[in-house]
């Protein structure tokens, strides 16, 4: 039986989307995004801790911001799996297919050509993005197409998990 989570699917779906310096984690009990970086988990690994009473000597040696942060990932790795689930990031892979999928659907082949020609290589995505520039209908279409495909990855993953949205 799948459990039902209220989830704000734009916060998730940016999770999917925005990780390259930060790690996000679905909260199963609130179905909140929660992030944490690279450089707070970093920071975490690295504390000269053997059990809680140095760790807790460690975390005071912190500035008081990045005790808050390093406590809350403390407490995500703690409930991993149980209460907390890492959100995957979107490979580049699945990046340029949708820029694929995207070129087949466009009926001005003038455009199609444009930016199949773009794609190739190296700084595919630049070029894409600069040619969809002077195509501004196109431009748009483009962004609510890859909001589209993000939003199925995203759904297909909370399936995997086991997880329904609800209400």
């Amino acid at each position: 039986m799948k459990r039902k989570l209220a989830i704000n699917m734009q916060e998730l779906t940016f999770a999917f989307d925005h990780s390259e310096d930060t790690k996000f984690y679905l909260d199963l009990e609130t179905g909140t995004a929660v992030s944490v970086s690279e450089d707070t988990l970093f920071t975490l690994e690295n504390l000269p801790a053997d059990d809680d009473d140095d760790l807790e000597t460690a975390l005071q040696q912190q500035d008081e911001w990045q005790q808050d942060d390093l406590r809350e990932a403390m407490q995500i790795q703690e409930g991993m799996g149980t209460r907390y689930l890492e959100i995957p990031s979107m490979d580049s892979h699945e990046g340029y297919e949708d820029m694929v999928d995207f070129i087949a659907t466009l009926e001005d082949n003038h455009l199609a050509e444009l930016l199949s020609v773009a794609i190739r290589g190296q700084g595919a995505f630049r070029r894409f993005k600069d040619v969809l520039y002077d195509y501004p209908e196109a431009r748009e279409r483009w962004f609510h197409f890859k909001d589209e495909q993000m939003q199925r990855r995203v759904l297909r993953w909370l399936d995997r998990q086991g997880i329904e949205l609800g209400a």
